[in-house]
């Protein structure tokens, strides 16, 4: 009984128009825990700004590689689309110079890794951006 109540509450509020969804997500990727911000969970987006943001510098720092899509393996153009994810991070550092590390580097494969899980976790954060904007979750 307590659930069908949960669900009355939720359907019964008014949904967000599409262009406002689409803003916040958006918004939630390029920048992590903006999102979050404009919804006005400051204390979550800092939060999650700060994890992605040193997860990132720190698989930087580890001299990870930046995967593209210029090759013929389908695991690097998967690597790309997961580091794509951690926003404009990942232009910014390649704008600054940050051609993609040393393989020959003894922490290069944790700074890889590092990498791609900023980027997966910006990604549940933009679902979870969309969650809170329908009202799912509080």
């Amino acid at each position: 009984m307590a659930n069908k109540v949960a669900q009355e509450t939720i359907s019964d509020r008014a949904q967000p128009k599409l262009a406002t969804l689409i803003w916040l997500c958006v918004a939630a990727w390029m920048v992590p825990g903006l999102g979050h911000m404009l919804l006005g969970k400051k204390w979550r987006a800092l939060i999650l700004f700060s994890a992605i943001v040193i997860m990132f510098l720190m698989g930087i720092a580890m001299q990870g590689e930046l995967f593209s899509t210029g090759t013929d393996s389908y695991l690097q153009t998967l690597g790309f689309f997961g580091e794509m994810c951690v926003g404009l991070a990942m232009p910014v550092a390649r704008f600054f110079g940050y051609a993609g590390g040393n393989p020959l580097f003894v922490s290069a494969d944790y700074g890889t890794a590092y990498l791609v899980a900023a980027g997966m976790l910006n990604a549940l954060t933009v679902l979870d951006t969309y969650d809170i904007a329908m009202g799912r979750k509080p």
